[in-house]
């Protein structure tokens, strides 16, 4: 049986991945198919039994010009999952990825957190959105965008004052989330339109594409051109770290397994708060 990695990245996604995973890592890999066909992979359309290593390598190195580490695993594990269940239905014989490396001068995803000067402006703006609570909620709670599109009444403890995470990106990110009480003013004065929690202005449950559209107007009020829906999650992580949080408890908060990673992707301080705590030598 013949088959071009083209064609065969199509029907693997929608056989293997669309019913099997969670609708966020659905997503990101449709994504990453959609990188590698703009960038015009020169081995696309050959037969996968064809394909060598070296020609996989030398497409990563040349990905590597362009996106960032991050971005190039995730091509990595797509190709790597795609030849394993090739072989599986006879398409080829070997994965040419295993020993695949990332170029070693790939950029670093980085993610800026909002300064605390920049955090009062966006919650001062939010306030005046329709769905500006929703901002506010993720700055008290740190949740994943999905994650907060999930959350059900069922899930939201009122007497012990605890939200439950029943479905995230990550086996960890299934966790208690306790509430302050800015976020638990937030859950109370929510409407019961649904089984959702939080709802647009037509009474719908929230959408990932009403979010979006949320973060572009407050980034058109307040000027700060890289707010996101993980820039509030960030900062969230940031102000924690600044306030002295344990790593291990801001691991659990953010659904993480392991503690190094929350420690290399969220513990970042701003510039002013570096500045405040090296002036403690003069004290």
């Amino acid at each position: 049986m013949h088959i071009t990695l083209n064609e065969w990245l199509d029907t693997w996604i929608e056989a293997y991945i669309k019913n099997s995973k969670s609708e966020n890592t659905y997503r990101c890999y449709k994504d990453s198919i959609r990188r590698i066909r703009e960038a015009k992979a020169p081995f696309l359309d050959n037969d996968m039994r064809d394909i060598t290593e070296i020609e996989m390598q030398a497409f990563i190195n040349f990905l590597g010009k362009k996106y960032s580490k991050s971005t190039l695993n995730h091509a990595r594990v797509v190709f790597d999952q795609a030849f394993a269940t090739a072989i599986v239905n006879s398409y080829c014989e070997r994965n040419p990825i295993h020993k695949l490396t990332l170029p070693i001068d790939a950029d670093e995803k980085e993610i800026r957190a909002l300064t605390l000067q920049e955090q009062e402006i966006v919650e001062e703006i939010a306030k005046t959105d329709p769905l500006g609570h929703i901002v506010l909620f993720f700055l008290n709670t740190g949740l994943r965008m999905q994650e907060l599109c999930n959350l059900q009444w069922d899930d939201y403890n009122k007497k012990a004052n605890y939200i439950i995470v029943r479905k995230s990106k990550t086996k960890a990110g299934i966790r208690l989330v306790p509430l302050i009480e800015e976020a638990k003013q937030i859950l109370d004065a929510q409407p019961h339109y649904n089984r959702f929690i939080f709802n647009n202005t037509r009474k719908q449950p929230i959408t990932e594409n009403a979010l979006k559209k949320l973060y572009l107007r407050l980034r058109t009020k307040t000027g700060i051109d890289f707010i996101t829906n993980h820039v509030y999650r960030h900062s969230f992580a940031t102000r924690l770290v600044e306030k002295g949080c344990e790593y291990k408890a801001l691991s659990s908060l953010m659904g993480h397994t392991d503690v190094s990673f929350t420690l290399r992707r969220y513990a970042t301080s701003n510039i002013d708060f570096l500045r405040q705590q090296i002036n403690l030598l003069h004290k």
